[in-house]
């Protein structure tokens, strides 16, 4: 008598295994990037402090140095820091401690008559040529002259230039060091003197007299 043997079982249309659950997550994944990105671009879209999703072109042809001026920015407060600046060189003269004044110097104050000056020389050279307007003060008889001089310099606040017979000649300095002992505040020293000055072809008079 043969077995009678029961039918094999349909085969399931459904996949089953490893294969069929790597593609439902890899479903669930790809729609949740894509709700995402469609939920983060709406809010973006909506909220004033987006970010800008717009790429801006770089403008041609703007240089940036490599060492940029920062100018300071004024906070509420704060007092930016000035920048700071190289002082002007000195002009005092290392050895007399007084201000020097060049040619220029002296011929800007003659034309601008803001300055005094004072010939050192003895009164003979005073009387042969000297600077127009300068008053003679023989350094070297400084009480003598002083009587004379001085009365006409009674703003001691006013700019007063020495000169004599140039960088070789101490009776400005004399002159100058004596007026500063006496209170006077603003005496220069034009070393190149009577020399340059007349080299330069400047204006010169005669006499005794300014």
């Amino acid at each position: 008598m043969a077995t009678r043997r029961s039918p094999a079982p349909a085969p399931s249309s459904r996949p089953s295994g490893p294969s069929a659950w790597d593609g439902k997550v890899l479903r669930q994944a790809c729609w949740l990037f894509c709700f995402s990105a469609a939920f983060g671009i709406l809010f973006n879209l909506f909220y004033v402090d987006g970010i800008e999703l717009k790429v801006r072109p770089q403008p041609q042809g703007v240089n940036v140095p490599l060492h940029a001026t920062v100018t300071p920015v004024a906070y509420a407060g704060i007092t930016p820091s000035k920048t700071r600046t190289t002082p002007p060189p000195s002009t005092s003269d290392p050895l007399s401690g007084f201000p020097r004044v060049s040619l220029m110097g002296a011929k800007d104050r003659f034309d601008t008559g803001s300055a005094i000056f004072l010939d050192a020389r003895p009164a003979a050279e005073y009387k042969e040529a000297h600077i127009p307007r300068a008053l003679n003060f023989y350094a070297d008889e400084f009480d003598t002259f002083a009587p004379i001089v001085l009365p006409q310099l009674r703003d001691k606040d006013r700019e007063i230039v020495a000169y004599c017979h140039g960088v070789s000649c101490e009776l400005s300095i004399h002159l100058a060091k004596r007026l500063s002992e006496l209170g006077y505040r603003n005496v220069k020293v034009f070393f190149g003197g009577w020399p340059e000055w007349k080299k330069a072809g400047y204006p010169v008079t005669q006499g005794e007299t300014p």
